[in-house]
């Protein structure tokens, strides 16, 4: 997959397994259930790569991301709580579960 913006970006690493690359976290998420002998990866704002269960997420209103998921990562709750237009801030465990990727 070709990734056009690291916003929104994440990737799956599975030991023996080719790296799956996401630009949208959203489908990311909902793929996670097939996957979930590996870890994955989110870009937060601001610019860094972190594993995806220590990063907060939120669904800002202006967010854009490439298959409409609107799903953003943060590197902290705090930053994800303040862009959330409810103010709150969600875990991988939330996002997987609204993308339905829970098996």
């Amino acid at each position: 997959m070709v990734i056009s913006t690291d916003d929104g970006a994440g990737e799956i690493v599975a030991a023996g397994e080719d790296t799956r690359f996401y630009d949208d976290i959203g489908c990311m998420a909902a793929d996670w259930a097939a996957h979930r002998d590996a870890t994955a990866f989110v870009h937060a704002r601001g610019g860094v790569w972190m594993n995806a269960a220590a990063a907060a997420y939120a669904r800002p209103a202006a967010a854009r991301t490439a298959m409409g998921s609107g799903v953003v990562a943060f590197a902290t709750a705090a930053d994800a709580g303040a862009a959330d237009p409810g103010g709150r801030a969600l875990t991988w465990d939330e996002v997987v579960a609204f993308a339905g990727g829970r098996p």
